[in-house]
């Protein structure tokens, strides 16, 4: 049938966003995600329009993979428990991989700078998401700072993470970017 694809478009977005993960969306070429996923890039062209477009795709399943991996690392404990185990998470997901793949959304925010205001936004929805699920995590968990907005608090909490993933690309580990994240949430809560 004529128009119709022949590839598997979970895969081919899946491996998409493993390239963009490792190079970025500006150094990944359209060459470079045809190789990767096998499909000719004429093909990823009448697919998806640009390499934008697939990005974005990509973006936002990792997006919605990131979220519900946060949403379940803040699901139960204290305040300081919850912000440890988000921490945990982040850590080990941006330095997974070999070499270590880095955090995709601040590769991106970076990135976002000279890249459409389609990326911006979907990188600034993809924080707000998660400031969002760290301020109703703090706010109903046993622990939390009753002197400090629980909105604020996740912003900072937020901002830091985004510290985090430069430490990480600086060449911090995973054993140093731990005790940062455990110096940080007993400067937190660790008196509250």
């Amino acid at each position: 049938m004529v128009g119709a694809r022949q590839f598997d478009e979970q895969e081919v977005i899946a491996i998409a966003l493993e390239v963009f993960w490792r190079k970025g969306l500006h150094d990944a070429s359209m060459q470079d995600l045809a190789t990767a996923t096998g499909v000719q890039r004429g093909s990823l062209y009448n697919a998806y329009g640009d390499k934008e477009a697939i990005f974005l795709r990509a973006f936002d399943q990792y997006a919605g993979l990131f979220l519900e991996a946060a949403r379940n690392a803040l699901a139960k404990g204290d305040a300081a428990a919850r912000l440890q185990k988000l921490f945990d998470m982040i850590i080990v997901n941006m330095t997974s991989g070999s070499p270590p793949r880095g955090c995709l959304t601040t590769r991106t925010a970076l990135d976002a700078a000279v890249s459409s205001a389609h990326v911006r936004e979907r990188v600034q929805n993809l924080l707000s998401r998660l400031e969002h699920l760290i301020s109703e995590a703090v706010s109903s968990a046993a622990g939390a700072p009753a002197t400090i907005d629980a909105n604020r608090l996740a912003r900072v909490v937020v901002t830091f993470t985004r510290g985090l993933a430069v430490m990480e690309r600086a060449g911090y580990g995973r054993k140093h970017l731990n005790e940062a994240a455990v110096t940080f949430v007993d400067a937190l809560v660790g008196d509250a």
